[in-house]
């Protein structure tokens, strides 16, 4: 999403005008408490619903936003640049490369390819039995449980590797029927266009009939390229479509925007999708799900897995004294001006997200549902 022209003259207002250099002392807590008010009550998407406040009552930034955000948003926040350049911005990651589940920490439920963890042969699914920091303060030596019954003791030392989304691509054939399949983990990363249009090349190679998408854990990102993947999917038909009509508030109305369908020559051209989605399914992920149902598309979306977060919303980064904050900014609609995920998208067809198998693994719940109804036209319950 591209930061327009009204951001930009309120961040040279705001925040040089109000923090100055990122080591001033004009970026004083009183200072910067003063700029997320001001933002809240000027572009912020829900700026009327904003009341009037003494921010000497907060404590700092955070309280301001925390207090004085719509009711409806669960989603603006502020973070330091650090954070943000790590996340959003490098191309690199510098850790282990593996992500533990949020109800069970000891079991591994995403694993970075390329990383330290993948190339000491971790995957998803994986647990962790005990671990022991090294005398260096770097390397770890862990005891995994894998493939659910072998113990193995690894040492892992993390190191810079370059991010990949992207994981696990597969074509499975089902009775003659080719059946594309990938992990995409998010929506952010400058190699993202690059890896989907090298995965999308290879599935047409493959004379892909049916494709499967796994965005259970992809919290979204960049709309222009879930624009980019709506693309690869729905291919000549949909090129030149609005992706999704973007509004601000009232008062930046004149700014309200159009994301679109593109022409991409590694496109599958499919009159049907599969989408994997949990409660962490969120934001351009939504987004690619409500612009592909648009009827003008001619698309079927099949929702497998459980209900998505609800975030029908875009938030831009702007920074402000070595902090960045994300406010909602935008309602996102499909061409249709369907306003139908504030809640979340509820799946065509239940499935738990199984810890127990790795990505791709046709024994994994959400997988074996999609399959299942690609096989037998209806879910399996």
């Amino acid at each position: 999403m591209k930061i327009y022209k009204l951001l930009a003259v309120f961040t040279i207002l705001v925040v040089f005008n109000s923090c100055g250099g990122s080591g001033s002392s004009e970026c004083s807590v009183a200072n910067k408490k003063s700029f997320v008010y001001e933002l809240l009550h000027d572009i912020y998407y829900w700026a009327d619903s904003v009341e009037d406040s003494d921010i000497s009552d907060f404590k700092d930034e955070y309280e301001v936003l925390d207090n004085l955000k719509d009711k409806r948003d669960r989603y603006s926040f502020i973070t330091t640049n650090k954070v943000y350049d790590n996340y959003f911005v490098s191309t690199t990651n510098d850790d282990f490369g593996m992500l533990n589940s949020e109800k069970n920490n000891s079991i591994i439920r995403f694993v970075y390819p390329n990383s330290p963890a993948s190339i000491a042969g971790i995957k998803r699914s994986d647990r962790i039995l005990s671990y022991k920091v090294m005398d260096d303060n770097l390397s770890v030596d862990f005891k995994f449980l894998v493939d659910g019954s072998i113990v193995k003791n690894v040492i892992i030392k993390p190191f810079e590797y370059e991010k990949k989304e992207i994981v696990n691509p597969k074509v499975f054939d089902l009775n003659g029927t080719k059946v594309g399949y990938f992990v995409l983990n998010s929506f952010i990363g400058k190699n993202i266009v690059r890896d989907l249009n090298s995965t999308f090349k290879s599935f047409k190679k493959s004379n892909v009939d049916e494709l499967i998408i796994d965005l259970r854990d992809n919290g979204g990102g960049d709309i222009d390229i879930a624009a980019n993947l709506a693309s690869l999917i729905s291919g000549k038909k949909s090129v030149g479509h609005i992706f999704q009509h973007h509004n601000y508030n009232l008062k930046y109305s004149e700014n309200n925007n159009n994301s679109y369908f593109v022409e991409n020559s590694n496109s599958l051209d499919l009159n049907r999708v599969f989408v994997i989605t949990t409660h962490n399914t969120a934001s351009a992920s939504e987004s690619l799900i409500s612009a592909l149902r648009a009827s003008e598309n001619h698309m079927e979306v099949i929702i497998v897995g459980s209900k998505s977060y609800g975030k029908p919303y875009s938030m831009i980064a702007i920074p402000f004294c070595n902090h960045v904050i994300f406010p909602i900014l935008m309602k996102n609609l499909n061409s249709e001006n369907m306003e139908d995920y504030d809640d979340g998208f509820t799946p065509t067809c239940k499935a738990d997200d199984n810890l127990s198998y790795d990505f791709g693994d046709v024994d994994e719940s959400s997988l074996k549902e999609a399959i299942y109804y690609i096989e037998n036209s209806s879910c399996s319950n």
